[in-house]
């Protein structure tokens, strides 16, 4: 697994000045660098997330995959509830430095973040 790192640079809810929100997820790579639905597939233990906002404790989570693509959830506690709520990543390709992904957050806005670093 390879930690994914993701800067939030808009979002309908941030203002200007505000200290972006930061997203780490772990996920793994096939030989092409696309993530691996196999091997999440394959894989009996979560692949851990977390979020980082200013001025909040961090939320664990974790990274899921479905017949619509790649999401991430985040707990409110640290017990791992499976009706969390999902963050939709939208057309998760290649992560590299510098891209910029956009994930469907579960009120429906979309937020944009950018790939800050892989490894």
């Amino acid at each position: 697994l390879v930690d994914v790192t993701l800067v939030m640079t808009w979002s309908p809810g941030t203002g200007a000045g505000d200290e972006p929100a930061r997203i780490v997820f772990a996920i793994a790579l096939d030989g092409q660098g696309q993530p691996d639905a196999g091997a999440w597939l394959a894989d009996p233990a979560p692949w851990p997330a977390r979020y980082e906002a200013a001025g909040k404790p961090p939320m664990a989570g974790d990274v899921t995959h479905d017949e619509d693509g790649w999401s991430l959830r985040f707990f409110a506690d640290a017990a791992a509830a499976p009706d969390a709520p999902m963050h939709r990543i939208l057309h998760l390709g290649m992560p590299r430095p510098g891209e910029v992904l956009t994930i469907r957050e579960p009120n429906g806005a979309e937020a944009a973040w950018r790939v800050v670093g892989i490894g």
